[in-house]
């Protein structure tokens, strides 16, 4: 397609559209990817059952008391469990302490393979391209066509069900760790969708975030009883930190048990429990598990979207990055089919808001893996 000149501008009509426009840093539109609309039920059944699965595969993981094959130990195990009990309280989801999002990442091969590569509850990002400069670019240039598209819509309703009857969920927090222009663009994002489902907010860097002997404060000194944050678990999961969290009883979004929901390795217990489902990879902690496989991608448990990977074809490396050290462990996975034309790889982020799969954006790479770096491109389907 021919791109805008400028896509910016057409965000100024958001009052929030030109804070949060560093968060478009690899937005694209010189590509569209067209879908027909049974593709997209296709994919969005797909993302809503594998998201059902995850969470079976955690609560399995830890009822087994299995964390320890997750990387994950001691002190912060036992508040992890505490974590997830609150969530899955007697059997019965407890929405509540449930998570605001989370994203799915598909390899599709535009036909009727569909296979999840990775999950990320804890800090998914690309949400304000994904939700809002794809609907702009859709209203200005494919106005008679749809898309996938109801996170906006979503996110304010979550934030509506997280915040009622609750106390101390009038205001809520949002941190990164800063400077970081595009985590601060989407913590304006995200802050816009909080204050339109009626909930004050208040927007501070993480390293702010202050401890009086006995709870939270922010930099003004007010205390912080709810904080949705945009860093990684892994940074935070220090006994210092988890101490104070026990005690001031600050709510945390996400909460600790979306840690492990973003853990690599939870491949390996999905296929444990669901072995030859068709929308997973075998994945195994053990490479002599994946025998007979031509392809092959191993990958750190830790990472979230920058794990450490490599991924081989009949024995050759096709990409790498170069990491000598694999953080929390490794998981090896059959690397599926991934679409490619032209040289390019493209991947599927499905966003999943509260429990449903809302809405999705399109990564596309010359690099097989479509890292964090890879552009993210419109997407419409018709019929």
């Amino acid at each position: 397609m021919k791109p805008r000149a400028d896509w910016r501008p057409g965000l100024r009509k958001y009052p929030y559209g030109v804070r949060a426009m560093s968060a478009g840093a690899f937005w694209r539109e010189d590509v569209r990817y067209e879908f027909s609309a049974h593709q997209i039920d296709l994919i969005e059944s797909v993302a809503d059952e594998l998201h059902t699965m995850l969470r079976e595969a955690l609560r399995a993981t830890v009822d087994g008391r299995a964390l320890a094959r997750l990387g994950v130990r001691g002190g912060v195990g036992r508040l992890l469990e505490a974590s997830w009990n609150d969530y899955w309280a007697a059997g019965r989801l407890n929405e509540r302490a449930g998570a605001l999002i989370g994203r799915l990442t598909l390899a599709y091969d535009g036909r009727d393979s569909v296979k999840l590569l990775a999950c990320n509850y804890d800090t998914p990002e690309g949400l304000f391209a994904a939700s809002i400069i794809q609907r702009n670019w859709r209203e200005a240039l494919m106005g008679d066509a749809n898309q996938f598209n109801g996170l906006h819509e979503g996110l304010v309703e979550r934030w509506e069900e997280l915040a009622a009857g609750m106390p101390g969920r009038g205001l809520v927090h949002l941190a990164c760790a800063t400077p970081d222009p595009m985590r601060e663009s989407e913590l304006v994002y995200l802050a816009a969708t909080a204050a339109e489902a009626g909930i004050a907010t208040h927007l501070l860097p993480l390293q702010s975030l202050g401890w009086d002997g006995q709870r939270f404060v922010d930099d003004e000194g007010r205390a912080a009883s709810w904080l949705a944050k945009i860093y990684p678990w892994q940074g935070l999961a220090d006994d210092a930190f988890l101490q104070k969290l026990r005690m001031g009883g600050m709510s945390m979004l996400s909460p600790l048990w979306c840690w492990p929901m973003s853990n690599h390795g939870l491949l390996a217990t999905l296929w444990s429990l669901y072995p030859r489902h068709p929308n997973l990879c075998r994945a195994a902690l053990d490479l002599e598990e994946l025998s007979g496989c031509d392809a092959v991608t191993e990958r750190s448990l830790f990472g979230l979207d920058d794990a450490a990977q490599r991924m081989t074809a009949h024995g050759s490396i096709v990409s790498d990055t170069g990491s000598a050290e694999y953080p929390g462990g490794r998981v090896w996975l059959e690397t599926p089919p991934i679409f490619e034309e032209e040289g390019v790889h493209a991947l599927l982020h499905c966003w999943i808001i509260g429990d449903k799969c809302l809405g999705m954006s399109v990564r596309e790479s010359a690099d097989p893996r479509v890292g964090s770096d890879a552009a993210m491109v419109p997407h419409i389907f018709r019929g």
